[in-house]
């Protein structure tokens, strides 16, 4: 004589899980959000170290605190690599909600990773996993710092000409 139908619990059991997904995906997409915040942190930091050791050699017409200041973007270019690994270990996750939202619930969103992926002609999964790839040789963390030690290089060899 119970008022409650089998159809009734699983939907709540539905929304319940429904919810937590809902809770789980947002969670997860502020953190990487976070994470993001902290890696332009981490870049900015860096750039205005090299800036200043380069204005620095200049001034003292030091070439070889250019050489030195070269430790400076490797520190933060491993700074940024591990958070940027730590960042990517939350993606498989994000599209694995995603899709189960899309395939099983019907719903059109929502599709933050996804369609990131598709219109960057990304796949969610990468050939190559690893603190190596995901961080230290991530065009996105490592293009930057190269650069850096680039500029550096340069300035310890032309800080003696002139």
């Amino acid at each position: 004589m119970s008022n409650s139908q089998p159809s009734n619990s699983s939907n709540a059991l539905d929304n319940f899980e429904l919810e937590l997904l809902k809770q789980e995906y947002f969670f997860l997409q502020t953190t990487i959000e976070d994470y993001n915040k902290q890696i332009w942190a981490i870049k900015a930091l860096g750039i205005t170290g090299t800036g200043a050791v380069i204005i620095l050699a200049l001034q003292q017409n030091k070439s070889v605190l250019a050489l030195v200041g070269c430790t400076i973007p490797i520190f933060f270019w491993v700074l940024e690599s591990q958070c940027k690994h730590f960042q990517r270990g939350f993606y498989p996750r994000v599209g694995e909600i995603e899709t189960t939202l899309l395939e099983t619930c019907k719903f059109r969103g929502p599709a933050i990773f996804n369609s990131w992926n598709y219109a960057l002609k990304r796949v969610t999964s990468p050939k190559r996993k690893g603190y190596i790839w995901d961080g230290l040789l991530n065009p996105a963390v490592f293009v930057s710092y190269v650069l850096e030690i680039v500029f550096l290089l340069i300035a310890w060899k032309a800080i003696p000409l002139i």
